[in-house]
């Protein structure tokens, strides 16, 4: 499974990668840390997983999210932020995210979303 990371800490991605090292076969094949940088690389990359954060240092990830979900709709986005509000988190679902984690509760749950089959339906995104 090919994983691209969009995060702008440097803490994180280090996390990120400890999670994802973890995971048999899976790898972090690249990383952006802008939303521009994050949508030219994912369309370069056409990676199996997207890690998303909504904070970036140039741009956000609604944005990304808006223009990549019509691009490549079986592209898994997995959104991991520290905005947890509703309207964050129902933005990002509507917009087509597959699921959408608070990363100060819900960061250990990311190796669970990541080894789940891809034909996982949409509606059961947490």
């Amino acid at each position: 499974m090919k994983i691209f990371l969009v995060e702008d800490s440097d803490v994180i991605l280090g996390h990120l990668r400890r999670v994802v090292s973890e995971i048999p076969g899976a790898e972090v094949i690249a990383e952006a840390n802008s939303q521009d940088d994050a949508i030219a690389g994912i369309a370069a990359c056409r990676p199996d997983v997207v890690i998303l954060d909504l904070t970036l240092a140039r741009g956000n990830g609604i944005e990304v999210l808006r223009r990549v979900r019509p691009l490549w709709p079986a592209l898994r986005i997995i959104v991991l932020t520290n905005k947890s509000a509703p309207q964050y988190r129902n933005t990002c679902l509507a917009l087509g995210a597959d699921a959408f984690l608070d990363k100060s509760r819900d960061f250990e749950d990311l190796a669970l979303h990541l080894a789940m089959p891809q034909s996982q339906p949409r509606a059961d995104r947490r």
